[in-house]
C-alpha cells in the first residue's frame, strides 16, 4: 500500500508541513513561519481554530497558576487582537469564536503561512524513520505533499497512526473514551430578566452557585451538574421529572456569555455518552444526529423554565463534535498522572500547568483531581519529549493527542497546554532544520529559550 501511495503525484512541498489547522496547528505554523521557514498548513474545514472555532469551545481555560502565565507568546497576541475587535476583554478568558477565526487567519497570513483548506489526509508515505509525504484528498483528487518535518495537529493523531506510530486510547481499565459534546450558542436572550430569576432562585434555595448575570446583562455564567448543589438544580430536576429533559441533559450543563454578542450564551452541553470514539466517523456522525435533537430539547427547556428566553433562538451549532479524548500518541516521554501529582519539573519543559485532571463521564462526572506541590512551585512541566513521536525522526505531535496517559491527558487537553504545544513544536521544527538535526537532538532548553525570547511568559524563569 505504501508503494501505491508513493506513486501519487507531488502537489506541494514545504519545510514544515502542519497537518491540521486547529489551535495547536495554527500556533505551530505561525511559530515555524516566524523562524523563516516555508510552512504549509493542511486543514479539512474552511476555517482555522478547530475546537475553539468550529467546535464553539469557549472560554480558554486557566493554567491553574497564579497570574495565569500562558507559556506562549502567540497566545497573548491572539488575546490582544480579540480585545481590539471587542471579542474579548483584558481580564476575561471568554471570546467570540467567529472573531477568533478571523484573528487566526490574519496571524497566519502575516507570518507567511500557506493555508490549504478543504483537504483531508487519509494516508502517509514512510521511508524508515522518516515521513516522506502525506497523502491529501480534496476536489482535485489524490496527491502527496512532501516536507522536511511534519507536525501532526489533527487532534486524534491521524498522521502518526497512519505512519505506524504507537498509541493508546480510552481509560486503561475499560478502553472507553471521555464523553463528547456538541456545543451551541443561543441568541435573543433578555439577560436582565434572566438575572432577576437567578437572584430569586438564590433566595428560594439558599444556594448561590453558578448562576450569575452582571447588572448590565453583558456577562453571565451558569452551570448545573447532577448530584451537586447548584442554584439551578431544582429547575433541572423538575424538568427531568416532567419529561421535558432526559437524565443525560442534567448530568453536565454549562453556559457562558459571548463577548460582542449581547443576549447570547454559549452552551457546553449536551454531553454524549454512547458512541464516543472521536476517531470513528460512525460515532462522530451519530453524535451530530443525537446532539442536535438534544439541543432542540434543551432550547424548549429554556423557554419553559427560564425567564428571558421568550424570543430566544439557536444562533449556531458546532460544526465539530467536541472530542475531549481519543488517541494518545506514543512519544519519547509519556506524561502521567504521577507527574502531575508530584508537580514534576523537566529540563526540556515548554509548558507549565496546574490545571486539574478533569474527567467527564457517568461514573466520574466532572471529576477534578489535584494536590498541593511539595517544592513550593504549584505546577507541573510538560517536556518537549511529549512532542517527539517515538520511532520517527521528522514527525512531531502537538495538541490534545500529545504523549500522555489517560489521566494526564484530562489535564493537558485544554487550550492553555494545546496552544503552548503547537508553538513549541513549530519552533522545534524550525530550529532542527536550521541545525540539520532531528528535533529530539536539540538542546533541552533550546525551544523554551526561543519561546521566551519571543515573549512567552512562565511562572518562574
Amino acid at each position: 500500500m505504501q508503494n501505491r501511495y508513493a506513486q501519487l503525484p507531488v502537489a506541494d512541498h514545504a519545510d514544515v508541513v502542519v497537518c491540521g489547522g486547529g489551535t495547536a496547528g495554527v500556533f505551530a505554523a505561525i511559530a515555524a513561519a516566524r523562524e523563516g521557514r516555508d510552512v504549509l498548513i493542511i486543514e479539512q474545514l474552511g476555517m482555522l481554530g478547530g475546537s475553539a472555532t468550529a467546535g464553539l469551545v469557549t472560554p480558554v481555560m486557566y493554567s491553574g497558576i497564579e497570574g495565569d502565565p500562558p507559556s506562549s507568546s502567540i497566545s497573548d497576541q491572539v488575546h490582544d487582537r480579540l480585545i481590539a475587535r471587542g471579542a474579548s476583554t483584558k481580564d476575561s478568558r471568554m471570546f467570540d469564536p467567529l472573531a477568533l477565526k478571523i484573528v487566526l487567519e490574519e496571524l497566519c497570513c502575516e507570518a507567511g503561512v500557506r493555508i490549504l483548506y478543504h483537504t483531508f489526509i487519509p494516508q502517509v508515505v514512510v521511508q524508515g524513520t522518516q515521513v516522506d509525504s502525506v497523502v491529501i484528498a480534496n476536489k482535485s483528487g489524490l496527491a502527496r505533499v512532501r516536507g522536511s518535518i511534519f507536525i501532526d495537529c489533527t487532534g486524534d493523531g491521524d498522521v502518526c497512526v497512519h505512519a505506524g506510530a504507537g498509541y493508546t486510547q480510552g481509560a486503561p481499565d475499560t478502553g472507553i473514551n471521555q464523553p463528547m459534546s456538541l456545543r451551541y450558542i443561543v441568541g435573543g436572550i433578555d439577560m436582565i430578566a434572566l438575572r432577576q430569576q437567578f437572584e430569586e432562585l438564590k433566595q428560594q434555595t439558599g444556594v448561590d452557585n453558578s448562576a450569575r448575570v452582571s447588572e448590565d446583562g453583558r456577562q453571565m455564567y451558569a452551570a448545573c451538574v447532577k448530584n451537586k448543589h447548584f442554584t439551578l438544580t431544582p429547575l433541572f430536576e423538575q424538568a427531568v421529572q416532567n419529561g421535558d429533559l432526559l437524565e443525560e441533559d442534567h448530568l453536565y450543563w454549562q453556559a457562558f456569555h459571548v463577548p460582542s454578542r449581547p443576549g447570547s450564551m454559549a452552551v457546553n452541553s449536551p454531553e454524549l455518552f454512547v458512541h464516543i470514539n472521536g476517531a470513528s466517523p460512525h460515532d462522530l456522525t451519530l453524535a451530530q444526529l443525537e446532539g442536535k435533537q438534544r439541543i432542540l430539547r434543551q432550547l424548549e427547556f429554556y423557554k419553559k423554565y427560564l425567564r428571558g428566553f421568550e424570543n430566544a433562538y439557536l444562533e449556531d451549532i458546532a460544526v465539530l463534535v467536541g472530542v475531549r479524548e481519543s488517541r494518545e500518541i506514543a512519544t519519547d516521554y509519556v506524561l502521567t498522572a504521577e507527574d502531575l501529582f508530584a508537580k514534576r519539573k523537566h529540563e526540556d519543559m515548554f509548558c507549565q500547568s496546574n490545571y486539574p485532571i478533569d474527567v467527564h463521564g457517568k461514573v466520574l462526572s466532572n471529576t477534578f483531581l489535584t494536590q498541593p506541590a511539595q517544592d513550593g512551585k504549584p505546577w507541573y512541566d510538560i517536556p518537549m519529549r511529549c512532542l517527539y513521536v517515538k520511532g520517527f525522526d521528522n514527525l512531531l505531535v502537538a495538541g490534545r493527542c500529545m504523549g500522555a496517559d489517560f489521566a494526564a491527558q484530562a489535564s493537558i487537553r485544554v487550550q492553555h497546554s494545546v496552544r503552548s504545544s503547537g508553538e513549541a513544536a513549530g519552533i522545534a521544527a524550525a530550529l532542527a532544520l536550521q541545525g540539520g538535526i532531528p528535533p529530539r537532538q536539540l538542546p533541552p532548553d533550546a525551544v523554551r529559550a526561543r519561546m521566551i525570547e519571543h515573549g512567552a511568559r512562565y511562572a518562574e524563569e
